[in-house]
């Protein structure tokens, strides 16, 4: 493809994108010497009248919108190309892959990135629809999405584009019906030619689904028109109650705006992913938020080894009760065995200073590791947490934890390895150290799972 220097300004370099009547470009402004976007809308014989108020709305919509979020309006014109009337829009380029383009690269998204996602675009929304009029975006779904500048738990910069579909409520009133969208990601009301700021909730609601779940929600069952994702999708059940509010066939059941939106989501403090295991006894979870992930497994598979760890541990504590009261006395004997041949303040010293003190931490510590094996690894789990400083090794029994070695830095954590031996486990390697969990009681989808969440959540690659 040919194109002449536009206006004398817009150095065309390709073509993005292609559809009836219109054609996206990328070109380079000659005064500014920065990339942009050069929409065409041609008058030849795929011209559509309805083509025109389209393209005519965007470019006046951006041209009165301001938001880092979204493409800025740079010009608008006509021109003749090969005897031909066509109109230019020109707006800013953002140079990003798209949500899909992020899917059918990795598959699907966790939660806790999935939220990250959908605060953002919420907030772009808030923006849009309390412009007056308001403004309707008519198109969200993946593709129209941008996400840049991604890292760590960042989830990074998101953008809105393609508002080629955009309508103002007031043009809405004016009785004229446009059905414009795309299937699976349209609200119901939208097929009748109305929409409404909570038309872009389903949109964006039934987008979240698709990166949860890696499939279109065209391709999901639907019941009494509602998307059926519950059993694809690897959520908690108070986001998932959310993800349904937001895609509700009956406008006045969604949420009444973006900004309420936005506000419940916020209260969905943590997330807890369900918990897999056949016995009710022996659960494993993931709790993770932006700022910390907590993996909780069981210390043993079945019961025997509890009862086992119980008896032995019971055998013990009687043991030493036993010898400690002997250990006492003779303790007792040596202290006045000094006193007789050095004098009271020698042996206070003495066991003030040393002797006392080394067999209360001695003992204290006996009884410690006595009543751990006693009661938390019996009846407790064990529990990995990590946040942005630092990794934690604890037994939990109810509100109770017992730390059982020191914590490490984060930046210690080199590898991880997902197991595929006939014992399936997960590896965290921290320096030479071999931290593993799940060995006896996680089968291998479950193994899988838990290593898929730890990688993404650290952004550290997995193993095998």
């Amino acid at each position: 493809m040919s194109l002449p220097i536009l206006k004398e300004r817009y150095e065309i370099l390709g073509q993005l994108a292609k559809k009836a009547g219109r054609r996206t470009l990328l070109a380079k402004d000659l005064n500014t010497s920065e990339l942009v976007v050069v929409k065409l809308l041609t008058f030849n014989h795929e011209f559509e009248w309805e083509q025109l108020k389209l393209f005519e709305r965007e470019a006046k919509t951006l041209r009165n919108l301001s938001y880092s979020a979204i493409p800025s309006y740079i010009d608008f014109f006509e021109i003749t190309l090969r005897n031909k009337k066509a109109l230019a829009f020109v707006q800013t380029y953002i140079e990003a892959p798209s949500l899909e383009e992020h899917i059918q690269k990795r598959g699907f998204f966790s939660e806790v990135e999935v939220k990250q996602l959908a605060k953002s675009i919420l907030e772009i929304l808030i923006y849009l629809h309390r412009q007056n009029p308001p403004v309707i975006h008519r198109d969200i779904k993946p593709s129209n999405i941008l996400l840049t500048n991604r890292s760590g738990n960042n989830i990074g910069d998101i953008f809105l584009v393609d508002f080629g579909s955009v309508q103002t409520l007031a043009s809405s009133e004016s009785g004229i019906l446009t059905v414009v969208g795309t299937y699976g990601y349209m609200a119901p009301e939208q097929f009748g030619g109305r929409a409404v700021a909570a038309s872009d909730l389903y949109g964006l609601g039934a987008s979240l689904i698709h990166l949860l779940t890696s499939k279109s929600p065209g391709d999901l069952p639907q019941k009494e028109g509602r998307i059926q994702f519950e059993k694809v999708a690897n959520c908690s059940r108070e986001f998932s109650q959310w993800l349904k509010q937001m895609v509700e066939p009956s406008q006045s059941k969604r949420f009444k705006s973006a900004a309420a939106a936005l506000i419940k989501i916020d209260n969905l403090s943590c997330i807890t992913l369900p918990e897999y295991s056949q016995p009710s006894a022996n659960k494993v979870s993931i709790n993770k938020s932006v700022e910390v992930i907590e993996i909780v497994t069981p210390c043993y598979k079945d019961n025997k080894k509890s009862i086992i760890s119980f008896l032995t541990a019971g055998c013990a504590a009687v043991f030493y009760s036993f010898y400690s009261i002997p250990l006492l006395s003779t303790l007792e004997v040596i202290f006045h065995s000094i006193i007789l041949n050095y004098g009271l303040i020698h042996v206070y010293s003495l066991a003030a200073f040393f002797i006392l003190p080394c067999f209360l931490f001695l003992y204290v510590k006996i009884w410690e590791k006595i009543l751990v094996y006693m009661l938390f690894i019996p009846f407790g789990k064990h529990q990995l947490q990590i946040d942005k400083k630092k990794i934690y090794f604890a037994y939990k029994l109810f509100d109770l934890e017992y730390r059982y070695r020191r914590p490490m830095p984060r930046q210690a954590i080199i590898k991880l390895d997902n197991s595929k031996d006939k014992i399936p486990e997960v590896i965290i390697w921290l320096g030479t150290y071999k931290y593993s969990f799940g060995k006896g009681f996680l089968n291998s989808t479950q193994a899988a799972w838990l290593s898929r969440e730890l990688s993404n959540w650290l952004g550290i690659k997995t193993t095998s």
